[in-house]
């Protein structure tokens, strides 16, 4: 997230960075070129741990690079913020995807029977388009056995407001479901195609803003799929949350935007709108 000062800082650590390893060079040379030092082990030793940790700091203050630059807070309310996350290019498909609810007429059935052709099982879904659970291949020696969720929702006038409080509806529903149902891994997919592009997009800093994390071994995972724009987002931070959670959110997103790039290729021509009441 970016801060006052986070370019001055970066600058700061470079020269550092920069400073030592320039010395650490001259040391090691002007060390082999010492008569009776060039022969010693332990002098090839101390200065390989020495680069080995000048290494090892490079690697941290690139990933703080990475995290200052990249890990920004985006605010619903702010156009310049705003404007920030709607140039990001990993949120966007290619422009062909854009309106895509007029050639995917029924993009909300397609994606509940994605889900069910791959084994996920119905649940008592309202007030989602809906809820659908795959129980988990490890053992659960008589309790209630674990399980992954998936969560459809669609909505036509999408907002910040809508996504913050569907989100903590989920929280809500995992927590008071999890002595019956335990589902330690939750994806919730949003759903829109209006055509408003800016409530778009502040909708979607919610779920960029979103961290993931209900405790140390729940998470939930918030997807936006907008129609209209051909845009997916998804968490920018979720370093909160287990490595096994983050492999499986990352590959469940992966299937999902593969699954929705399949559809223009054989999707309807006839410029139809969305059937929203498609069940």
């Amino acid at each position: 997230m970016r801060g006052r000062g986070w370019v001055r800082d970066i600058l700061s650590h470079f020269i550092i960075l920069s400073l030592l390893g320039a010395g650490l060079f001259f040391l090691y040379k002007k060390a082999m070129s010492t008569p009776g030092l060039e022969d010693e082990h332990w002098v090839s030793t101390v200065f390989l741990a020495a680069f080995i940790i000048l290494g090892m700091m490079v690697f941290i203050f690139a990933r703080q690079l990475f995290s200052r630059v990249k890990l920004e807070r985006f605010h619903p309310g702010n156009p310049e913020s705003l404007a920030r996350l709607n140039r990001m290019s990993r949120f966007r498909l290619p422009a062909r995807y854009r309106e895509l609810q007029k050639r995917w007429p029924y993009a909300r059935n397609d994606l509940r029977q994605f889900y069910l052709d791959r084994g996920w099982v119905p649940l008592e879904s309202r007030p989602f388009d809906a809820v659908l659970h795959r129980r988990r291949r490890i053992p659960s020696f008589g309790r209630p056995p674990y399980v992954d969720r998936v969560v459809l929702f669609y909505h036509p006038m999408l907002n910040v407001i809508i996504v913050d409080q569907t989100l903590k509806m989920c929280e809500r529903a995992i927590r008071n479901s999890f002595g019956r149902a335990p589902a330690p891994r939750n994806v919730v997919v949003f759903m829109t195609d209006m055509k408003n592009e800016e409530e778009v997009t502040s909708a979607a800093a919610g779920v960029v803003n979103y961290l993931c994390r209900l405790s140390k071994s729940v998470s939930l995972y918030p997807i936006l799929v907008d129609f209209n724009g051909g845009r997916i987002f998804y968490p920018l931070d979720t370093t909160l949350i287990q490595r096994v959670h983050r492999l499986s959110h990352f590959l469940k997103r992966i299937r999902l935007t593969c699954f929705i790039r399949q559809q223009v290729p054989g999707a309807n021509k006839s410029g139809l709108p969305v059937d929203t009441d498609r069940e």
